[in-house]
């Protein structure tokens, strides 16, 4: 890290001007939904704000499957006659005018093993809103389970009469042929904590609850606007750094997420202070179709910019949520590439205690497929806090009305920014790119044992296990390569060719053993197989327990020889990238 620049630009760094965007958008721009009209006002703002940084500016425009909430009724028939406050979700199936009646079931909170022994065939699910699972793995669950309704129960306390706003799509990004009849097909409302447990209470406690349902939400094709700035690099040009904050939000959306634009502004113009001594590019994305349309806009500028993020795309940084009020600690989720550097560097920017957490799918992070390194962070709540307000995260207030200016903290805000600064500088200045394949090797290796172990050896892994082990080896020799390179003793070409070996890496390793669906397609958020050990193969464990002259177990036990030849692969390309690299080094000696 350079730090005498980093220095430099922390002490330009005025959180002030921050909290003028923010208010901006909160005042003249409060209601930023996805093709509302408001979200095309605060893009042309960004755009406009960039360029007077200095920053080349393009305003994307994109089609994105999206949906507008438009009423909802929520009334108890049976056993008692209440009418309870509701909002509508988004992506749902809308019910007749009038409404419908559902028999309710409850399911706590809307996992798989909830719904052992119930019938939910046609009926309300009533679930308890948190990120075990997320909402639209609940929503994906209940479908598969072929439930046609669900009620989500805010998080919170009871005594804060608050409905969250949602959206149940489930699918990532714009729907394919081959997805599109998995969008759940349900209708859907939340109600308040309140109205929630008193829901619960009922279904613990009488044999049948009945809801009449009223619930209308659009679902159709729109042109969403996308902001965008690019900062040029003044030694790599071609290698970017791509930084992004959501820009839709419910309304009036302040800590989710006028907060985290706030902060990538606050970034866009500092660097554009230095951009003379910034050597690798930075791509400002603020993404639209977040919230409704399910990454959207990530996901579209994944597949339209493809090629030019496989070859060049030297890490991804999601900002959202930052400054939020009674936040304490810091917490960020790296790819385990990214682990050591997110560590050192964010302690030594704030100098205190924090959090590194290996990095799943959430928020945006539609660039799993491709093999980008990540870091999302942010001053974080404490799990007491957390468990207190039932889930809620991000504050009670998230997703409400009440996400109002007054749930920003300007200290917290402060903080965030000097961690983005630090990040992003590093990413973009240090001659060798701060990625180490030790922890993601060490996790890679485990995993193939625990399966190996699980599964019985229904299907051969050694010859995986003992390329991984081979990679282990090489990764220390490029780590020290990686010291060389920085304290300058890599020629130029050297050290790019070094680079584009790190890239590889990870373009090789991720897509293979974190995520469960094709190369080019998106795994959806929140799937429950995505928190098990390598996706592809953990089926190997439930094949191990099937009759073997069933057709289930002869059909799954070709998906899963495929899905070891797919991972064998992944490790044999990462061997033969660093090999070539190496061959080259031993060449020049």
């Amino acid at each position: 890290m350079d730090t005498a620049l980093l220095k430099e630009m922390l002490a330009a760094l005025d959180v002030k001007k921050s909290v003028e965007h923010i208010e901006w958008l909160t005042k003249n721009t409060p209601d930023r939904l996805s093709g509302g009209g408001q979200d095309r006002k605060a893009a042309e703002y960004i755009c406009e704000t960039m360029a007077s940084y200095g920053l080349e500016t393009k305003l994307l425009e994109f089609e994105a499957y999206n949906s507008h909430p438009l009423h909802s009724e929520v009334r108890v028939v049976y056993p008692q006659d209440v009418r309870l406050k509701s909002l509508p979700c988004g992506h749902i199936k809308s019910t007749p005018k009038g409404g419908q009646e559902f028999e309710v079931v409850y399911l706590g909170s809307g996992g798989e093993e909830d719904y052992a022994g119930k019938d939910v065939e046609g009926k309300a699910v009533l679930v308890e809103v948190s990120y075990a699972p997320a909402t639209p793995e609940k929503a994906m669950l209940a479908a598969e389970h072929k439930a046609a309704a669900m009620i989500c129960m805010n998080w919170g306390k009871p005594e804060k009469e608050l409905i969250c706003n949602r959206a149940l799509k489930a699918v990532w990004g714009n729907p394919t042929p081959e997805n599109f009849a998995t969008i759940p097909q349900l209708a859907g409302v939340s109600v308040t904590r309140k109205d929630g447990e008193y829901l619960r209470e009922l279904c613990l406690h009488n044999e049948k609850v009945v809801v009449n349902l009223d619930v209308q939400s659009t679902r159709e094709w729109m042109t969403l606007p996308q902001p965008m700035g690019i900062l040029k690099g003044s030694s790599e040009p071609e290698k970017f750094l791509l930084v992004s904050a959501h820009l839709d939000a419910w309304c009036p959306g302040v800590t989710c997420n006028a907060t985290g634009d706030g902060t990538m502004l606050e970034m866009a113009r500092v660097f554009g202070m230095f951009r003379e001594r910034i050597k690798r590019s930075i791509y400002f994305l603020f993404w639209n179709g977040h919230e409704i349309a399910e990454a959207a806009g990530s996901t579209w500028f994944e597949d339209y910019f493809y090629e030019d993020i496989r070859d060049n795309c030297i890490g991804y940084i999601n900002i959202d949520s930052t400054g939020m009020l009674g936040a304490s600690r810091y917490v960020a989720d790296a790819s385990r590439e990214l682990y050591d550097f997110a560590f050192k560097t964010i302690t030594d920017v704030l100098e205190e205690e924090i959090d590194v957490n290996y990095l799943a799918k959430t928020g945006d992070q539609s660039f799993f497929g491709v093999g980008v390194p990540s870091i999302a962070g942010r001053i974080s709540y404490l799990p007491q806090v957390v468990a207190e307000q039932n889930g809620a995260t991000l504050g009670y207030w998230n997703h409400t009305c009440e996400d109002g200016l007054d749930k920003m903290s300007v200290a917290n805000l402060e903080k965030d920014n000097r961690v983005d600064v630090a990040v992003l500088l590093g990413l973009t200045n240090d001659p060798v790119l701060p990625y180490d394949f030790a922890k993601l090797c060490e996790d890679m290796a485990q995993k193939i044992a625990f399966l190996q172990k699980e599964s019985g050896e229904l299907i051969d892994l050694t010859g995986i296990a003992a390329n991984i082990a081979k990679l282990q080896s090489d990764i220390g020799v490029l780590n020290e390569l990686r010291k060389s390179g920085n304290a300058g003793r890599l020629s130029e070409e050297d050290r790019r060719a070094l680079n584009d070996t790190l890239l590889r890496l990870s373009r090789s390793l991720t897509n293979a053993f974190y995520t469960n669906a094709e190369k080019y397609g998106q795994d959806s958020y929140g799937r429950t197989i995505l928190s098990k050990p390598l996706p592809l193969l953990y089926p190997l464990i439930e094949l191990s327990k099937l009759d073997k002259d069933s057709q289930e177990y002869k059909l799954l036990y070709t998906k899963m020889l495929r899905h070891r030849n797919r991972v064998a692969d992944a490790v044999c390309l990462a061997n033969e990238y660093v090999s070539l690299f190496l061959k080259s080094q031993r060449g020049q000696e």
